[in-house]
């Protein structure tokens, strides 16, 4: 298992900062509550196509790199990516608990 982290994250104490953003962006972009759960990777379907998101690679949907995966209620997740230099916030991809097929947690 790996230890929790965010991919812009400089310490531990910036990463809680930013994932506490994180969360309230999910909650305000979706009108779900996010759970304390804190996700690695997710395998799901996306648009029509199998695909594995994994927190500070690429999406292999898009190939922007995935900052944090949350989970929101019991039957939402959002996947949230790092902005490029000439965006300030991205609106999370959201995924449906119908099309996720394994969940890989943090330590």
């Amino acid at each position: 298992m790996t230890t929790f982290f965010l991919p812009s994250s400089s310490s531990d104490a910036a990463a809680e900062t930013e994932y506490g953003a994180l969360r309230d962006h999910a909650e305000a972009s979706t009108g779900l509550l996010t759970r304390d759960r804190r996700i690695h990777e997710i395998e799901c379907r996306h648009e029509g196509r199998d695909c594995r998101m994994r927190v500070g690679e690429a999406d292999t949907t898009d190939g922007r790199m995935v900052a944090a995966i949350l989970q929101l209620g019991r039957d939402a997740y959002t996947v949230h990516h790092v902005p490029g230099q000439r965006e300030r916030a991205i609106a999370p991809m959201v995924i449906r608990r119908t099309d996720v097929y394994s969940v890989t947690d943090f330590e």
